[in-house]
């Protein structure tokens, strides 16, 4: 027994023991570790399996139109997904068999849960930029970008829209000088018409002043009213005197005879008094005349003190509204001459001829200016040396008199040379833009005539049922009343304002607007045009799905009616033959929207069939020196031609955009010209909502429950084969990516996928 326990033999077995029995549990552990991970990738590609196979259910519908949402209930997908993550897991492969990896599917942890729609517009145009990237390149390049690349329009579009826009710019500020010119001479004939009256009535003023003096001489108020007293003092006392003589007399007749002698004597006292009487009556009349002169002189003096200043007040207001408007018309001609100067600058060898008119512009010389406000000035400094010599006479003697009628003459006599030289001047001004307006005016009375035929021309209605559709899309009621339509829904959805119609208003009402926004569309063409962006995707795939007023009266080379390569037939749609155009205006009629397109369509053609006439301008026209009629006259001529191919481009006919402008032959259909002015308003943010709810009008389906993406969760578990208790532990530390219960581990996994 103490040999067995002191021997050495077998020792080797037991450290075997020792050191086999760990690398057993590692083992074990990393058996279990990698068929949990085995599990882990499974379940995951399972997940997304089934995912991809929900998705795969889209709505037939809207495919043929290029989109794809989710075409069965949320019960139905999650009983695909379910089938799908069962079906392709281990568990389910051979039931019975030996499985490496057990994986079953945990069913009541499933959850699909739908992310985005068809509704959010990023979604939205996302898809329509999938389904139009090969599509719309090669489509826009053969219809629009190489036919306008190759006719060589460029030049000739900008160099109109430039003429346009500054002949407009340089009207406007030779309409201002002129109407501040108007301004300054109607006031300068009131000035004149003032001091023609005034200088007529101090003249008549003078000489009834200078009568007076002279008849009351070198008596004074006071010594008149001195002698006056005086006077009226003797007749008193010989009143008086005549009256004791009267008594006298009268007790002298009852003395009889021998007092005849005295009373003969009293008689001739009498007679003297009397006579004496009559000479002081005739000097108190004189006396009081001379009063009267004088009291009259001194009111008239006075008045004439008081009238002459507010009449030079009103000289010097006068002045100074005149100047303000010459200051005005000076400024304008000034910024006449600034543009001309940056119009002469800018122009090459190649300007075309009507730049000429520029030529032609009357630019006022300073020295007209300077004339004027002088002369204005002058008389009004020559009034105001008339009030001081005024002022200064107290006493209309020869030498005053003189004097003051020198100086009412002065200002009268310039006023009179002032209104003939400058009435001369400013007739011929007036006369020539008075010519001028009515040429303008005539030109656009013509204007007015076409496009009033063109705006009973437009038509392209006929559809009697379009009100309940655009009820259905619009809304009923129009903005904020009544109920909401498909528009205002998917507006709100994106967090937009829904409102109705658009910023984009083109009208045929008054005719200089009209050819000066016509001309406008040129540059705006050029500039749009200059790249591809993914607004022309979006274009071109509402050209392509919807229909238009010529939809099916095109013709193809053949003289064949061009039918859509489409999976669906526009044709057929409800709203029938305008959709193009109410994704274009959003307004809630056929009428309203069709009369837009029409505009617009009648301007682009109105503009340039005038730069066409731009390009042979008539040379009278020119040296008018008014851009404005030069264009007006061109437009007069381009909307008549404008009209006559309106008329076919409604009927489908392709139209040559110009014979003079282009260096290729291009024509152009009236599809052509929507996709321009998709081009022109490609930053509409309300084209995205108009194209769903025209969707929603067609398919009849709800874009916000179309879903294009989606979360898959799903749940499995596997069997551990060794020691549960001993995976437990490593789950603690993150590495184990399953949750231990018993002897199975769970595994959740999560999958996103969109259309």
């Amino acid at each position: 027994m103490g040999k067995f326990m002191y021997s050495e033999k077998g020792a080797v077995s037991v450290y075997l023991i020792l050191i086999i029995v760990p690398i057993f549990l590692f083992q074990a552990v990393l058996i279990d570790f990698a068929r949990i991970k085995f599990a882990e990738k499974e379940t995951e590609s399972a997940v997304k399996a089934a995912t991809r196979s929900v998705l795969s259910a889209y709505d037939n519908e809207l495919q043929a139109m290029g989109l794809y949402g989710l075409g069965i209930s949320q019960d139905k997908a999650k009983d695909i997904f379910r089938d799908v993550f069962g079906n392709n897991l281990s568990a389910h492969v051979s039931a019975g068999g030996f499985h490496y990896v057990d994986t079953k599917a945990l069913n009541e942890s499933i959850r699909l849960t739908p992310v985005y729609s068809l509704a959010s517009h990023v979604v939205f145009q996302q898809q329509i930029l999938e389904d139009m990237k090969i599509k719309a390149p090669i489509e826009y390049t053969l219809e629009l970008t190489d036919k306008f690349r190759k006719s060589g329009t460029n030049v000739p579009f900008q160099q109109g829209s430039q003429f346009s826009k500054e002949g407009a710019e340089l009207e406007k500020l030779l309409e201002q000088r002129e109407g501040a010119l108007d301004e300054a001479w109607s006031y300068s004939e009131e000035l004149h018409l003032k001091i023609s009256t005034y200088h007529s009535y101090y003249q008549a003023r003078i000489t009834e002043l200078d009568r007076l003096a002279s008849e009351i001489g070198i008596h004074t108020i006071e010594e008149v009213r001195s002698q006056l007293t005086a006077v009226k003092d003797q007749l008193k006392s010989i009143h008086e005197s005549l009256k004791n003589l009267d008594m006298t007399l009268a007790a002298l007749s009852q003395a009889g005879p021998e007092a005849a002698a005295s009373m003969q004597s009293i008689f001739a006292s009498k007679q003297v008094m009397n006579e004496q009487a009559q000479a002081l009556v005739q000097k108190q009349n004189e006396f009081e005349r001379l009063l009267t002169l004088i009291i009259q002189y001194a009111a008239l003096i006075a008045e004439t003190k008081v009238e002459v200043p507010l009449n030079q007040k009103t000289v010097q207001k006068l002045q100074q509204t005149i100047e303000s408007s010459l200051r005005i018309a000076k400024q304008k001609n000034e910024e006449i001459r600034i543009k001309l100067n940056g119009i002469h600058t800018s122009m090459t060898n190649s300007a075309p001829e009507v730049y000429e008119v520029f030529q032609s512009v009357n630019v006022i010389g300073d020295d007209y200016f300077y004339t004027y406000q002088t002369s204005v000035a002058s008389i009004t400094s020559l009034f105001t040396a008339y009030q001081e010599v005024i002022d200064s006479i107290y006493l209309f003697t020869p030498d005053q008199t003189n004097r003051a009628n020198l100086a009412n003459n002065a200002y009268g006599s310039l006023s009179d040379e002032f209104y003939g030289k400058q009435g001369a001047l400013e007739k011929t001004r007036m006369d020539k833009h008075a010519h001028i307006t009515a040429n303008k005016q005539e030109q656009k009375n013509k204007i007015q005539t076409i496009l009033d035929q063109a705006k009973q021309a437009i038509g392209g209605c006929q559809i009697t049922g379009d009100l309940n559709f655009y009820s259905q899309l619009q809304g009923v009621g129009g903005q904020g009343l009544g109920n909401k339509g498909f528009y205002q829904k998917y507006r709100e959805v994106n967090a937009q304002e829904a409102m109705i119609g658009n910023e984009v208003n083109y009208d045929l009402e008054k005719a200089e607007p009209v050819s000066l926004n016509a001309m406008s569309m040129l540059e705006a063409f050029n500039q749009a045009a200059t790249s591809l962006r993914n607004e022309v995707y979006v274009n071109e795939f509402a050209l392509s799905k919807f229909n238009y007023r010529t939809y099916g009266m095109e013709k193809d080379a053949s003289g064949q009616s061009r039918k859509s390569n489409e999976l669906i037939d526009p044709g057929n749609h409800m709203l029938l033959n305008q959709e193009v155009e109410y994704l274009l205006y959003g307004f809630s009629s056929c009428g309203a929207n069709m009369s837009s397109a029409y505009a617009e369509m009648f301007s682009f053609r109105m503009a340039i069939r005038t730069l066409e006439a731009l390009l042979d301008p008539k040379k009278e026209l020119l040296n008018l020196g008014s851009p404005l009629l030069v264009l007006l006259t061109a437009a007069a001529e381009g909307s008549m031609k404008a009209f006559q191919d309106m008329n076919k481009l409604i009927k489908g006919e392709a139209v040559e955009l110009s014979a003079k402008i282009t260096t290729a032959a291009l024509s152009l259909t009236y599809k052509d010209y929507l996709r321009i002015f998709l081009l022109l308003h490609s930053n509409n943010t309300k084209l995205l909502a108009r194209m769903q709810a025209l969707i929603e009008l067609q398919t009849g389906k709800d874009l916000v429950l179309e879903t294009t993406y989606i979360q898959g969760n799903a749940t499995s578990d596997v069997r551990l084969w060794f020691i549960p208790q001993m995976m437990k532990v490593i789950e603690g530390t993150g590495l184990l990516g399953c949750k231990v219960y018993g002897n199975r581990c769970q595994l959740k996994s999560t999958a996103a996928y969109a259309y």
